[in-house]
């Protein structure tokens, strides 16, 4: 009986709110804008920042991902020759024999074009973004297939021109998945046989998007050396997923494998580094135009001279963070210090006839509540419609945006599902927008209500 009383005065609070709001339709309106607006930039923001680091289609298993990407050979003292991982190098010192990782994949590093693909010689033409992998890939960032299957083993040893397509690229040329399995397709005039068709990603999982993925054993994976440790050097990168708790002894089997291939080079003199393994974390947040410096003579004396720190990546974005929460509650402060002063004779009249200064600010602040709760869900719905129809907008603004195709027009995902639907983003958002607003409202209420009675009533209105 008691909790039913309960309720029923939480639920006429409401109603006396919501009619007390309807009373000024002017403030209650400037009021919600302000929290949609701050609701929908901090979800855009958290959307970029969980479509990178958070465990999203197809990268999930990023907290326990690890990047090698650079090699350092020094010879005569200074001379130096750095670039990525050749396939030799991989498959001689990495490939299973790793044992405190549990998968591992490689693929070309980068590639800076984009190439038009159509169908055989017919049809649209469009730029599209390809990435050049290895069977494994498919595995370890767990990507689905609607139709078909990845390009196999023995296509990928035998480097056949072979392709597996994303499903929007198979709409685009073929009107349906089904109908891309088996026909060829044209990128920069030269033909692929489709093997299977697979489920997008987002644009800005920069490690895996693709919209092509042909094996990378159709390009060179070496520059070329054919002297001393320098024949290791090539164009591709390994991905780890490194057992639980395991990252430090992963780490002690590369600089095993550094001292090893440092042990077998007696005649040229030269020293062998991996200086660029970096966790998800670090590979995200840290600007790639990397310098790499001598400090010491030890096996780990190539380290990060120079780099943005991620302060610096993301300074601009944290400044309009900023200022978008804190201007809004700045406004909402003033707008509520206004609406005391018009309502402190309504005030003064409620205290003469035994409304005390609690039950009068719990009026005030639930109406700032269900405003901030309102405001709240037109912030999400209008940072949705953001992220679907200015998705290339957005794309340019992010430190983190990567130049997956959008330029061209294509039809590249922004935000996934999984980053626009993520409930703990929207209640983060929100939590900060109630605390920061309902600071905003008890200011200038508390300072109402301290307002003697007689004051108060012979306030004007």
């Amino acid at each position: 009986m008691i909790h039913h009383d309960s309720t029923n005065k939480k639920m006429n609070l409401i109603k006396k709110t919501l009619q007390e709001a309807l009373k000024t339709p002017g403030f209650s309106l400037l009021y919600m804008a302000g929290v949609a607006f701050t609701i929908a930039f901090t979800i855009i923001y958290g959307m970029l920042l969980y479509s990178q680091l958070g465990p999203v289609y197809p990268e999930y298993d990023r907290s326990s991902t690890i990047y090698v990407n650079t090699m350092i050979v020094v010879s005569n003292g200074n001379n130096r020759s750095s670039g990525s991982l050749g396939r030799n190098f991989i498959d001689e010192f990495l490939r299973d024999k790793i044992k405190s990782a549990e998968k591992m994949t490689s693929s070309i590093n980068w590639i800076s074009d984009y190439p038009m693909v159509q169908t055989d010689g017919l049809g649209p033409e469009f730029h599209t973004e390809v990435r050049y992998v290895e069977p494994s890939f498919f595995d370890f960032y767990k990507y689905e297939f609607k139709e078909g299957k990845p390009f196999s083993q023995e296509d990928f040893d035998s480097a056949l021109e072979v392709a597996d397509i994303s499903e929007g690229i198979a709409m685009k040329l073929f009107g349906s998945p089904e109908e891309a399995i088996g026909k060829d397709i044209s990128i920069d005039h030269v033909n692929y046989r489709i093997r299977g068709v697979f489920r997008e990603g987002s644009a800005l999982n920069v490690d895996s998007y693709g919209e092509v993925f042909l094996p990378y054993t159709l390009r060179s994976s070496s520059h070329g050396y054919q002297d001393g440790l320098r024949k290791y050097l090539g164009n591709l990168r390994a991905t780890f997923k490194v057992k639980e708790g395991q990252e430090e002894t992963f780490r002690e089997e590369l600089r095993d494998v550094c001292r090893r291939i440092n042990a077998m080079d007696t005649t040229t003199q030269e020293v062998f580094y991996l200086p660029g393994v970096m966790t998800h974390f670090e590979h995200v947040l840290t600007d790639t135009n990397v310098e790499w410096g001598w400090d010491g003579n030890d096996e780990d004396r190539f380290k990060i001279k120079e780099a943005s720190t991620v302060f610096q990546l993301w300074k601009p974005f944290l400044i309009a963070l900023l200022v978008v929460l804190v201007i809004p509650a700045l406004n909402i402060s003033g707008l509520i210090g206004a609406r005391m002063d018009r309502m402190a004779s309504e005030l003064g009249v409620r205290r003469c006839f035994g409304a005390n200064r609690r039950k009068l600010m719990g009026m005030v602040l639930t109406e700032n509540l269900v405003l901030t709760l309102v405001g709240g869900v037109v912030g999400l719905i209008a940072a949705w419609l953001i992220s679907v129809f200015a998705g290339d907008f957005l794309l340019q603004l992010t430190p983190l945006a990567y130049d997956q195709g959008f330029r061209f027009g294509n039809d590249a995902s922004f935000i996934t599902g999984e980053s626009a639907f993520a409930p703990l983003l929207f209640a983060f958002a929100l939590c900060i927008c109630v605390v920061l607003n309902l600071i905003s409202a008890w200011i200038p209420a508390r300072r109402a209500l301290h307002t003697q009675i007689t004051e108060s009533i012979n306030t004007k209105r």
